[in-house]
């Protein structure tokens, strides 16, 4: 019997800022771990940059992959 080979991706999480000049979001930091972006967040937020909160966000993809991380950033891009 042969088995088909299922493709486990492990999910990829990526800090995006908006920079207000540009009125455009940007990723600034990824990770596998969730925990380690949510860090880089709140050093963001509660560090020397004091960036809003409203101006940080975590998305979700499905992999490392630039081209599908700029494809979710664009989504916010053109809201």
């Amino acid at each position: 019997m042969i088995r088909k080979a299922t493709l486990m991706t492990k999910p990829y999480y990526t800090l995006i800022t908006y920079n207000l000049e540009r009125d455009r979001w940007y990723p600034e930091f990824g990770d596998y771990d969730k925990s380690v972006v949510q860090d880089e967040l709140h050093d963001m937020n509660q560090g020397y940059q004091g960036i809003p909160k409203r101006h940080l966000k975590i998305i979700k993809t499905d992999s490392d992959d630039q081209k599908t991380i700029n494809t979710v950033i664009r989504q916010f891009n053109y809201r």
